[in-house]
């Protein structure tokens, strides 16, 4: 099962990198597209310092990646939407412990590719508002590519625009992950999917 999780980084990895190597702000915005600019130009400053560039300073340079990161991504609600019917039988503490572990394969994953940042541009397409859920369509293009990718963000109460979800050429991240975990489950236990999410993360439950 450990290659079933490995896969499912796959997407995940595409993603990542699309969201932060976007820097195009061409057509009218919406606060959800403004936010999530927002979170990119602080990504990429982060990463154009050249007082955070070096080995030394790697540690320092990471833990400001991951600060701007959890301000607009919803790991929680991420973790709770790719475990889906299978979270309603955990118990706090099991959904605590998934949570942590699932949100840190996330970021562990996401850091190490902003990391090679190498200026992907992103052309704005459409933007989809409704209630307090919204969908922005991007085309990321680089020298050789074109890829789609949508960013599903929902309306927080504090009045912030969180990102829960992410599309790319079709495929949902969350669908993906909710599908391996969903086939892991039906023929594992709960307890051995948070083990290979420790071995993964390098964690202890």
């Amino acid at each position: 099962m450990q290659h079933l999780i490995a896969r499912s980084l796959a997407v995940t990895i595409v993603t990542i990198v699309i969201l932060f190597f976007t820097g195009s702000h061409a057509v009218a915005s919406s606060p959800a597209r403004d936010q999530l600019a927002a979170t990119i130009d602080s990504i990429i400053k982060i990463l154009e310092d050249d007082t955070l560039k070096s080995d030394a300073n790697a540690a320092l340079r990471r833990e400001a990646l991951r600060k701007v990161i959890f301000e607009r991504f919803d790991f929680e609600k991420m973790s709770q939407l790719s475990l889906a019917r299978h979270w309603r039988g955990r118990t706090s503490a099991e959904r605590q412990t998934f949570v942590r572990l699932f949100s840190r394969l996330l970021e562990d994953t996401y850091v190490a590719k902003i990391e090679a940042y190498n200026d992907e541009k992103v052309r704005y397409v459409k933007e989809q508002i409704r209630d307090d859920k919204a969908q922005i369509d991007t085309v990321v293009v680089s020298d050789t590519i074109e890829i789609p990718i949508d960013y599903r963000m929902y309306a927080a109460e504090d009045g912030q625009w969180r990102v829960y979800d992410m599309v790319v050429e079709g495929v949902s991240l969350v669908a993906n992950y909710r599908s391996q975990f969903s086939r892991m489950l039906e023929s594992d236990s709960f307890e051995s999917l948070i083990r290979q999410l420790e071995e993964k993360t390098g964690s202890n439950s």
